[in-house]
């Protein structure tokens, strides 16, 4: 199997069971719904939220462009990787962003300190692999900079900034107490 189509595979299912868990997760425990934002200020919600959006929408161009534009049988990431650091990549993001809401949820039900651990791994992993990410997709350089590439390098960045800082660094710093 090509390493397109099994990017675009990873992107299909992990991303499904990802948005099937935070549906689930929520519909299933609507009393605890509220609490996973922990103890972050009320304040900051929105923003969070608006960083989440912007996050989502970098998601879809940064990955259309590497599904569709990157030539991928021929493309080397740092001189040195394949394209297949990039199906690695995306599923260091989505398998932990999949099970973050039922390790959160475990968390609240239980106050398992263990569950609390896990959630906080899986966000850092998601993180620093969006990180990795980012630098990766800087180190593609085409010959000719599209308005297409230059959007999907603005879009990781969002992405980068939310998964990183937002969802790691706060929920790290309010969620437990």
């Amino acid at each position: 199997m090509s390493q397109k189509k099994q990017f675009l595979l990873i992107n299909l299912i992990l991303g499904t069971i990802l948005l099937f868990s935070y549906y689930n997760g929520v519909n299933q425990n609507p009393e605890i719904a509220s609490q996973l934002w922990g103890g972050v200020p009320a304040i900051l919600i929105p923003y969070i939220i608006s960083s989440m959006f912007l996050g989502a929408f970098g998601y879809f161009f940064f990955t259309y462009y590497l599904a569709f534009k990157v030539e991928h049988k021929s493309l080397k990431v740092f001189k040195k990787f394949k394209f297949s650091i990039f199906n690695i990549i995306y599923i260091l993001i989505l398998l932990p962003s999949s099970l973050w809401m039922d390790l959160s949820i475990n968390y609240i039900s239980t106050q398992n300190i263990l569950f609390w651990i896990l959630a906080v791994a899986g966000l850092y992993t998601v993180g620093l692999s969006s990180v990795f990410l980012l630098l990766c997709l800087i180190n593609i350089k085409p010959k000719k900079k599209s308005l297409l590439y230059r959007v999907s390098i603005i879009g990781c960045c969002f992405f980068t900034f939310h998964t990183m800082f937002l969802d790691g660094l706060l929920w790290t710093i309010f969620f437990h107490k």
